[in-house]
């Protein structure tokens, strides 16, 4: 990570803000004003959409976390407006960023698949992270859970769901929402900043969203990835997602066209292998006994695979227990393919 920081400091250093130039060419590459006007993506007078966004966009390359701190760095002279101009924007509930962003991840498709092949390894990949905050006056913030920092350790801000689409080659962003979790206490909450919106709003229907479960928001993005034409052969999740309504609903979409690839718990769950209903560690002991280690050299890893029935979808499954090197204990996958 640092040395990208330093190559990013380096194109500064050496070409000054020609890289403004650099994204203005993209963005007419990409006929960036058309995608704006025809998602409703626009301004009534004042500085254009365009000059905003290519102001924003500027910001994490030059390694500027917000606008106010872009006002207070020594690059505040590159910008011709007043930073009222980009709060505005980024404060109308009536921009569809949502659609924005669908609509550029289509709009990139066309110059790098424009046969719409889709790779074998193509995949939407959905995960959450943690987007830290420091006001407890932010609209809607909470105590979110930081599973890395550890099990009782949680974090003012939002959670951040992500979901991307892996073409084979390159990983295109395609929908997030955030969430809020363990709520603060009364007197803090009544501190908290409120809008008034227009229940048909925008900001409006994400403010909604972020009372809404992980799970429901990310099955919701993926029917509507696809109903937006995007295609893949896998899901892809971490072991928090994949619960038995979770796999049901992702081989029901598109009659079974999408099969999902994810890490599991090894809780109390049954597979059935040779006619006994076990659970994970209970399976894992088996296959133990039978003696069906098998070793990856390339990656230097153990691993067990066997092919069992999993009654809480109704399918047959692969599971695939497997062990790093230098670690004591075995991760389980599960693979509806």
């Amino acid at each position: 990570m640092q040395k990208n920081v330093k190559e990013i400091e380096k194109v500064f250093q050496s070409h000054g803000f020609s890289i403004d130039s650099i994204i203005q060419n993209a963005m007419k590459e990409f006929k960036f004003r058309s995608l704006c006007h025809r998602v409703g993506f626009k301004k009534q007078q004042g500085y254009s959409v365009t000059d905003i966004m290519t102001l924003l966009l500027l910001l994490p390359l030059m390694l500027i976390t917000s606008v106010n701190a872009l006002y207070k760095s020594s690059y505040q002279n590159m910008a011709g407006m007043k930073k009222d101009a980009l709060y505005r924007l980024k404060n109308n509930e009536r921009m569809p960023w949502r659609n924005l962003l669908l609509t550029v991840a289509k709009q990139f498709q066309k110059p790098v698949n424009p046969n719409k092949a889709m790779a074998k390894k193509a995949a939407f990949i959905l995960d959450e992270t943690i987007d830290i905050r420091t006001g407890r006056k932010i609209e809607k913030i909470s105590y979110v859970h930081d599973h890395v920092a550890g099990r009782k350790k949680s974090t003012l801000g939002f959670k951040n769901l992500t979901l991307g689409l892996f073409d084979g080659t390159s990983f295109i962003p395609l929908d997030f929402s955030l969430h809020a979790e363990k709520p603060q206490k009364q007197k803090h909450r009544k501190e908290q900043y409120t809008k008034i919106r227009d229940p048909r709003s925008n900001g409006a229907k994400r403010k909604k969203e972020s009372d809404v479960g992980k799970i429901t928001s990310g099955l919701m993005m993926l029917k509507r990835a696809v109903k937006h034409g995007f295609q893949a052969n896998y899901v892809l999740v971490d072991s928090w997602f994949p619960s038995k309504g979770f796999i049901s609903t992702v081989r029901g979409i598109k009659n079974g066209a999408l099969h999902l690839i994810c890490a599991m718990k090894k809780d109390f769950r049954k597979y059935t292998y040779n006619g006994q209903e076990l659970n994970a560690k209970q399976l894992l002991k088996t296959l133990q006994n039978e003696g069906k280690e098998k070793r990856c050299r390339k990656r230097n890893t153990r691993y067990f695979e066997v092919t069992v029935e999993y009654a809480a979808i109704g399918e047959t499954v692969k599971v695939y227990f497997c062990r790093f090197p230098y670690q004591k204990k075995w991760k389980l996958f599960l693979s509806t393919d």
